[in-house]
């Protein structure tokens, strides 16, 4: 029998996605293994936030096998098209949680409320242990004492600190960060990046996406770079940000730095 930390936990293949005469993914192809940082980075409009959108299932690929674990989200038909299956789609939603930029918690519901809200609604779970759990990530995110405040009277990283707790509230396997360091101060720059360690040493796979290439060196395992649609280069953090073999990738640093 294979191993669980053997099968990605979340892989996609040959994903092409176009927006009329315009190829935005083309050919590519990604996995995140259990316990694994894989950071998505590139120029704007290289493809990262559309493969992120179609990986959340925002939106859908024209054409790719597309996987949560041992479940099959999307698979192409005879004539090289993608198709869904409401069932399918349904349960992997169960399977991520996704951290956005402006972090989209309910402003008229307290902490504790939007991080209890997604279980109880969509899990149907029981609200006592839901509160529980609640509690408990609040405690380990240090914002216990925030419980009963509602999103406005927080700070930005106090509010992104919330909306990973309520992504966690769903036990998911796959963790998605869209642009997680973008608006933070470097003390919570290095908080996040050792929160991320955390989960992934739980055992969670964590894709991120970043212009953020220190901040992606140093929490990544592995790092995909996306140029016009296509992965251009990919392998562990440090060879990539610091050896490039390709070109482009080499271009796209020193701009980076300028």
């Amino acid at each position: 029998m294979t191993s669980p930390s053997t099968i990605p936990a979340v892989q996609v293949n040959h994903a092409r996605k176009s927006f009329g005469d315009k190829v935005v993914l083309d050919d590519v192809s990604v996995q995140i293994m259990p316990g694994e940082i894989v950071s998505l980075i590139g120029p704007s409009g290289a493809g990262k936030s559309t493969l992120l959108r179609c990986m959340t299932l925002l939106d859908h690929f024209d054409a790719a096998e597309f996987l949560y674990g041992d479940l099959e989200v999307c698979q192409n038909d005879a004539h090289g098209k993608a198709i869904y299956k409401a069932e399918a789609e349904r349960a992997a939603r169960m399977r991520f949680g996704i951290v956005f930029q402006n972090y989209n918690l309910f402003p008229h519901y307290t902490v504790l409320k939007n991080v209890m809200d997604a279980p109880i609604v969509v899990q149907k779970r029981d609200p006592g242990e839901v509160e529980r759990e609640a509690r408990e990530l609040l405690e380990k995110i240090g914002l216990e004492e925030h419980a009963n405040k509602v999103p406005c009277e927080l700070s930005g990283g106090q509010q992104q600190r919330v909306a990973i707790a309520r992504a966690l509230a769903m036990h998911p396997t796959v963790m998605y960060f869209d642009e997680a360091t973008s608006a933070l101060d470097p003390k919570l720059t290095a908080d996040m990046q050792r929160l991320i360690r955390e989960l992934a040493k739980e055992g969670m796979a964590v894709g991120i996406v970043t212009h953020e290439m220190g901040f992606a060196k140093l929490v990544s395992d592995r790092i995909a770079f996306l140029f016009d649609g296509e992965i251009a280069e990919e392998g562990p953090a440090e060879q990539v940000i610091d050896h490039p073999r390709d070109p482009r990738m080499q271009r796209f640093l020193s701009q980076a730095e300028d």
